[in-house]
């Protein structure tokens, strides 16, 4: 029942609450704020004891998730107060003291939540003395016995310097608490609301301490006019601007729903500067367009990508992931999206939506026998333009694994690789997804030449490529020295072209004495190049020297430093080399489970999520996710 009089008072501002703490707590009006809540009180009607049943029923209900911020300063209408019946919700149970004289306690507000059907939740304010209040969560059965309770809210108005607020919802309980003093103090502390109204302490952890740039989020929350209890605290991330150390790319996943496995999150995606926190680029999308729904398909990951991708001449975007998982053990399922987001004037808008990157799904019996499906997507930069902004070239390596039990009732796996590609182009407010037209080069064998004799060149292998002789082998050195075209820094295995009249027309770089050289060949109907490959091995390959011939002139692109993994050094580069030409460039993906990165030097085993080689503006780049 709430009360039915004027207050005189209300015209006064009352600075006790959250949104008046700063770094440190400001002098308030104590009295003030106590004299409008002890005038309500004192008013209060006296009415008839109400029992258990009759207090529910007339209690307001408030949705999930809920807030809970109480505080002095909602206490200033005399609608906010309402007439609790102590008595009927057992309060002297949680306060022992409640009615003995001269401890002042006073029940100010009540509402319930649709917590659980097996019990009813019920949230009270009450208020200690003159410069304390605090409001708690109690779980009745039935009967309106208590079950549990804690506190969800706290103020204090003597030295102001701390704060309990609260989000509830129908499974979850997540309380933080606020302490102002040198700096502000956060700990988060997260509880289970169980089937049975008990409710158990899960986690808890000091936000000051696992953010390392907690002051620059604090900033960002104060900014979007949100506290720290209204997001999901283990999705917020942060990273320096790749292209402007003095800024900071944040992203504030703010609750919106939230119960027993699920969650449904807005994001707050910004630029903003480390030093004051202030937003320089801001974007917002709901729940309901984001696609930040966490329910059987858990949401478990948001990455920043560490690099810019330009996407036009003169403008960059930033990248950023979003990884999903579902728990289900006979149909496993992983998907990972990325959007890229680029500044415009003071905002930030969107160019590439929840684009999926990589995807792990199949369907097996538990046992052994199963189909899945891997797919790891590289995304490149192309060189080419629609709409003023680059295509973005977008290579798949798909893996499918079929299991099975053979006939002696072992499991085998069976594994195959292939690639697709496509491309994003700019329809003039977003990218979107076709078909890239890619040109495979598959290896061919040209004719082969025997007895080819080259003056002080030991030849190892020998082709005709149209109107040209490709050789491989090395100089022979002259009285045991190293002579020109040797020199002490270029010699060793490298590969000539002759013309028909057998001058040498073109020269590699010498890579020192190999165990192998090895020439193979790739071309397409499609196209007029021909690549070459050489395969280089001593007792263990180490990459492939990596050459292109085009319109009668050969050059060198570079080193494929790079191996497929096999512990029996048995596959080589150029048997699980994938070459493809998209608008242009050339892309050299290894159809293997795992790499090595580096053979023969720093030998860096790496799992083969699409790590390619790219050649576009005459420059051979690596290319890893």
């Amino acid at each position: 029942m709430k009360i039915q009089y004027h207050i005189a008072l209300l015209v006064l501002t009352i600075s006790c609450g959250q949104g008046s703490k700063t770094d440190k707590e400001p002098e308030i009006e104590t009295q003030s704020a106590v004299e409008i809540i002890e005038t309500a009180l004192d008013t209060l009607p006296k009415s008839v004891h109400l029992d258990f049943a009759e207090v529910i029923a007339n209690s307001q209900t408030k949705k999930l998730p809920h807030i809970e911020d109480t505080n002095f300063d909602s206490f200033i209408d005399e609608d906010d107060y309402d007439e609790v019946d102590a008595k009927a919700l057992k309060l002297d149970q949680i306060y022992p003291d409640f009615n003995s004289e001269g401890h002042n306690y006073r029940a100010i507000t009540i509402y319930k939540l649709p917590v659980n059907t097996n019990f009813h939740t019920i949230v009270t304010t009450i208020q200690h003395g003159d410069h304390e209040m605090e409001t708690i969560i109690i779980n009745y059965d039935t009967e309106g016995n208590i079950i549990d309770h804690k506190q969800v809210a706290f103020d204090e108005i003597a030295e102001g310097m701390s704060r309990t607020v609260s989000r509830i919802s129908e499974s979850k309980l997540t309380i933080n608490k606020i302490f102002w003093g040198n700096t502000k103090e956060v700990e988060e502390i997260e509880y289970e609301i169980r089937g049975n109204g008990t409710i158990i302490k899960i986690d808890a952890k000091r936000l000051n301490d696992s953010f390392k740039n907690f002051a620059l989020i604090n900033g960002v929350l104060t900014d979007l006019n949100l506290d720290w209890v209204q997001t999901k605290t283990d999705l917020i991330t942060t990273l320096e601007h790749p292209d402007n150390p003095n800024e900071s790319i944040v992203v504030i996943p703010e609750v919106v729903d939230e119960g027993e496995q699920y969650f449904d999150l807005n994001s707050h995606i910004v630029i903003a500067d480390n030093r004051s926190g202030k937003i320089m680029n801001k974007y917002f999308e709901s729940h309901q367009t984001n696609q930040w729904i966490s329910d059987a398909i858990e949401l478990t990951e948001i990455q920043i990508a560490p690099n810019l991708l330009e996407i036009t001449e003169n403008k960059v975007a930033f990248g950023l992931y979003v990884s999903y998982y579902g728990h289900s053990r006979v149909n496993p399922y992983q998907n990972k999206t990325l959007s890229l987001f680029m500044k415009s004037k003071d905002s930030l808008i969107k160019v590439l939506a929840n684009y999926t990157v990589a995807m792990n799904r199949g369907e097996w019996d538990g046992d052994c026998d199963g189909r899945f499906k891997d797919e790891e997507k590289a995304v490149v930069i192309s060189t080419k333009k629609t709409n003023d902004h680059f295509d973005i070239l977008i290579n798949n390596k798909i893996t499918e694994t079929k299991m099975f039990k053979d006939n002696d009732g072992e499991c085998q796996t069976e594994k195959s690789f292939h690639v697709k590609n496509n491309v994003l182009k700019f329809n003039g407010s977003t990218y979107t997804e076709h078909d890239s037209g890619a040109i495979l080069f598959s290896e061919y064998d040209p004719e082969k030449l025997e007895d080819i004799h080259i003056d002080r060149f030991d030849v190892d292998y020998a082709y005709q490529l149209e109107a040209f002789k490709i050789a491989a082998g090395n100089y022979k050195p002259e009285d045991g020295r190293t002579v020109a075209p040797d020199t002490e820094t270029d010699w060793g295995d490298r590969l000539l072209m002759l013309d028909a009249s057998n001058k040498i027309v073109y020269r590699s770089k010498g890579i020192g004495d190999a165990y192998l050289f090895e020439l193979h060949f790739y071309k397409s109907n499609a196209s007029d190049k021909v690549i070459i490959i050489c395969q280089m091995a001593f007792e263990y390959p180490f990459g492939g020297e990596a050459f292109i011939l085009e319109n009668g002139t050969l050059k060198s692109m570079g080193t494929l430093d790079i191996e497929p993994y096999d512990e029996n050094l048995d596959t080589y580069l150029t048997d699980v080399l994938e070459i493809n030409e998209i608008e242009g460039s050339l892309v050299f993906a290894l159809k293997s489970e795992e790499v090595i990165l580096k053979p023969g030097s720093e030998d860096t085993l790496k799992t083969n999520k699409n790590v390619i080689y790219v050649y576009q503006n005459n420059e051979l780049a690596l290319k890893t996710n």
